[in-house]
């Protein structure tokens, strides 16, 4: 159950995030990334527990629009489901962007990289059309080997590795680029998409259980984004690369960075599936539409997306991060708080479990600090941008 559930968990927090994080800490230098994975994993580790809460306790097959339908009503509904797409469209977007930048490695020739982002859009979307058990069942079997290559990469680089690295770019000031790992990290740790059918698993279990799945899965996907952070950032200092492959294989060779390929390219898959998988759901569950036609709009946006131009990975996963996941988070506290409200009422309607004592009760200035937190870094993001 814990293994299954982590791997679900895993193999959607582990994707294109990772590549951009070592760019990200030689930017903002390494006091303004770690202040920012604190503040980013603090703030995602209790909307996860949020969110985990309304999956548990809410009878029925529903995704993020549904339940935002059952607890804050049918408008609220149509808004999150228009900031919904938006992120998940600009992931989806990455996802295959990095797919195709991955393959081309192993050509040796980044003229097909258009190509070839092409091509795992069709490949990754067809999967999207399968039952959702043979979906899991990928993401967790493909999950399995991505930590092992982050061990073997960390071997390769070890001897290239310098402390001196990790101090350069030292700034503790409000200067620079900062600010630029906390969007990225928001995204690199959202597990958000996988939390309704890692519920399905724990049904029959505790809400604490249930938790701890979560909480174990942030942990060790936190551990092995630090060890790539390591390898890449400490071997190929200030030539680390916006996509971290191409500076570091200047460094190591080509056998580090057929390796780094082959980690992206498996991270990139299986966060596709999670992500796609659970847009289709959306459409599916909440909206009624049918399966077939689910998957076409999953899938086929953000080909168009591509196809239109949008190719900046890194400015996308700051935004999607920062602003997509940041107003996902704000349904998310409410919707909390209307599920404590009803438990509390002892009326919580038939659409809710019995209540067993176990749902959290944060005080008020938790949930103001969250949101206090998920504001500003939306509001910064969009100054970043326009100003």
């Amino acid at each position: 159950m814990y293994l299954k559930g982590i791997g679900m968990m895993v193999g959607m927090m582990f994707g294109a995030g990772i590549f951009a994080l070592p760019f990200a800490f030689s930017k903002a230098g390494i006091f303004w990334g770690l202040i920012n994975f604190v503040v980013a994993f603090s703030i995602l580790l209790l909307l996860h527990f949020f969110y985990a809460e309304v999956a548990y306790f809410t009878r029925g097959k529903h995704r993020f629009t549904g339940y935002v339908e059952i607890f804050l009503g049918k408008k609220a509904k149509h808004l999150a489901f228009l900031t919904t797409i938006g992120s998940y469209y600009g992931s989806l977007l990455v996802y295959g962007l990095l797919g195709g930048l991955f393959l081309s490695n192993f050509f040796n020739n980044g003229s097909y990289k258009i190509d070839l982002s092409i091509l795992f859009f069709i490949l990754a979307g067809f999967l999207v059309f399968l039952n959702l058990s043979k979906i899991a069942e990928i993401n967790f079997y493909l999950t399995i080997p991505l930590f092992g290559f982050i061990v073997f990469l960390l071997f390769i680089a070890a001897p290239a590795i310098k402390a001196e690295n990790f101090l350069m770019n030292f700034n503790i000031g409000f200067s620079g680029e900062w600010f630029l790992p906390y969007g990225i990290w928001l995204f690199s740790l959202a597990g958000f998409a996988t939390l309704p059918e890692a519920r399905d698993i724990f049904a029959k279990a505790s809400i604490k259980s249930f938790k701890r799945m979560i909480l174990l899965s942030l942990i060790l996907s936190a551990i092995f984004y630090f060890l790539f952070v390591m390898a890449v950032w400490g071997a190929s200092n200030s030539n680390t690369s916006p996509d971290a492959l191409s500076g570091i294989a200047n460094v190591l060779g080509p056998k580090a960075f057929l390796a780094g390929s082959f980690i992206g390219l498996l991270a990139v898959f299986t966060s596709f599936l999670a992500m796609a998988t659970d847009m289709r759901n959306i459409f599916k569950y909440d909206y009624k539409i049918p399966k077939f036609w689910a998957g076409i709009l999953t899938v086929f946006p953000p080909i168009g997306l591509f196809l239109l131009g949008a190719v900046d990975f890194t400015a996308i996963l700051s935004i999607v991060g920062a602003l997509g996941l940041g107003t996902f988070g704000i349904f998310i506290i409410f919707m909390a708080r209307s599920l404590r409200k009803r438990i509390k009422s002892g009326d919580p309607g038939d659409l809710l479990k019995p209540d067993n004592g176990e749902y959290s009760k944060p005080p008020r200035f938790v949930e103001i600090a969250v949101l206090s937190g998920i504001i500003a870094g939306s509001i910064y993001e969009l100054w970043q941008i326009f100003v």
